[in-house]
């Protein structure tokens, strides 16, 4: 396990080490902070608050060489590099308003492409689904689908209409609050469905249209869905787990864990499920009254909420 840190060092564990009291394996240090890591063939990127990316391989002896790495500037100091997704047999990296498309191979940006015009809404997310790339920008509350190879914007979706309809059972403040300052916060594609999380709390999901390598533009919108189950406060981040058969919790549904390790587990069997997890600040039933007696008990209270599909 690689693990960036703000004052510009990368320490490497083994996966079975406790990091709490086992000495970290190597160490690798560097001028800037550490603001993404990713592995591919065997070589590991790193991209800086400088604008650098930083690829460390093998040598002869199969150690990771700590001196002999390479350094190419993709971005600048002021728009560094934050975000790096494999696309295809392409690196696309995420700096300011723009995707610049590196070959891991040559070293060489073979393609820039702008999102959007705003130059100040950085990129918050990349993710890749077939020959679908999906983006998500800072402060923005819409995403975009470009296509994986011609690069071409396929469409843009909104999701104020679908968290509007969560929320009509809020406070009418909340609701116009939670409205007016809704963005995109976490966004992830899970075998064929997108999930994006939202300030609001919301969790909306889409089924992931079909693409082919000559689609220029999508004929028809997937309906958004927003779930019943999220949160008081922001979605600080969404992810998945493949599951074992004996894992938990068990069959399709839905559990919520809160740092007081409440919990509740349906039954059934987990074998080829994903589990799919949402923390954020508060739990909120958003299918329930807003007069409900559990209303603000728990909006700073972390949970965790679990969902296996």
């Amino acid at each position: 396990m690689w693990l960036g840190t703000e004052d510009g060092t990368i320490h490497v564990y083994n996966c079975t080490d406790n990091i709490r009291i086992k000495k970290n394996k190597d160490k690798f240090c560097h001028s800037a902070p550490v603001l993404a890591i990713l592995y591919l063939n065997n070589k590991v990127f790193a991209c800086l608050g400088n604008g650098d990316i930083v690829i460390y391989s093998r040598d002869s002896s199969g150690v990771w060489d700590k001196t002999g790495f390479e350094c190419l500037a993709v971005g600048t100091p002021a728009f560094p590099v934050t975000r790096m997704v494999v696309v295809g047999e392409m690196l696309w990296c995420g700096t300011r308003n723009t995707i610049k498309i590196l070959n891991p191979v040559s070293k060489e940006v073979e393609d820039t492409i702008a999102v959007g015009n705003n130059e100040n809404r950085g990129i918050l997310a990349i993710v890749e689904a077939g020959l679908g790339v999906w983006i998500a920008q800072q402060g923005s509350s819409s995403i975009r689908l470009l296509h994986s190879t011609s690069h071409t914007l396929l469409a843009e979706i909104s999701l104020t209409a679908a968290v509007s309809k969560m929320l009509s059972g809020c406070d009418d403040i909340i609701r116009q609050h939670k409205t007016a300052c809704l963005r995109v916060t976490a966004l992830m594609a899970v075998k064929d469905m997108l999930w994006v999380g939202t300030s609001a709390g919301v969790i909306v999901t889409l089924n992931l249209p079909h693409i082919t390598p000559t689609t220029t533009k999508l004929q028809n919108t997937p309906p958004l869905q927003g779930n019943p189950h999220g949160h008081t406060g922001h979605v600080r981040f969404l992810t998945c787990v493949e599951m074992s058969a004996d894992s938990g919790p068990r069959g399709p549904g839905f559990a919520r864990f809160t740092t007081r390790k409440e919990g509740v587990q349906p039954g059934g069997s987990n074998q080829g499920r994903i589990l799919v997890i949402s923390g954020g600040d508060g739990y909120e039933d958003f299918s329930s009254s807003a007069n409900s007696e559990l209303a603000g008990r728990e909006d700073s209270t972390n949970h965790l909420l679990l969902w296996t599909v």
